[in-house]
């Protein structure tokens, strides 16, 4: 997969794929990285080589806060492949898209849902997180795409949102 990160101002082509019980990752063209990962209190915990570093994260949809090595960084993590996939379904504002592979955990709202900009529309668990896809603006829902228990690749459309009038 291929993302486009930015933090701190500074945007980079990130390439990770599978490599065993790790990843191998790629910044920018350069030389590739094995990095295994593991979950633990709430943190990640990366390993390159002898050398592991705990990384604190946090995902909303696109929006990326991380803690590492005591520096807090904001930032965006894009998926040009969902945003491809959602111009070539029609999707515009509205359609909530999952950057990643997941499992859905729970669907709180249905078709004619009012809702409020924040609420959250769907629970999505991937890397043993659980992510969040909140209404990026107050509407009604049109289309619910996914149910609870339900498998979901990576730019899958999961609900469509309609401004309120």
């Amino acid at each position: 997969m291929i993302y486009e990160v930015t933090l701190a101002g500074r945007t980079r082509r990130v390439e990770v794929s599978r490599q065993g019980e790790g990843w191998q990752v790629r910044v920018d063209g350069g030389a590739p990285r094995d990095i295994t990962t593991r979950q633990r209190g709430g943190a990640w915990w990366l390993t390159e080589g002898r050398d592991t570093r705990r990384v604190d994260l946090h995902l909303d949809g696109e929006r990326v806060a991380t803690l590492a090595d005591g520096t807090p960084r904001l930032g965006t993590v894009v998926d040009p492949r969902a945003h491809a996939l959602d111009a070539a379904l029609g999707g515009g504002e509205g359609a909530i898209v999952t950057q990643m592979p997941g499992a859905v955990v729970r669907v709180p709202v249905a078709v004619g849902s009012a809702v409020h900009a924040g609420e959250v529309l769907v629970v999505v668990e991937a890397m043993k997180m659980e992510n969040e896809f909140k209404a990026p603006f107050g509407g009604v829902v049109s289309e619910v795409r996914v149910e609870a228990g339900q498998a979901v690749d990576a730019g899958a459309v999961l609900v469509v949102l309609d401004p309120a009038p």
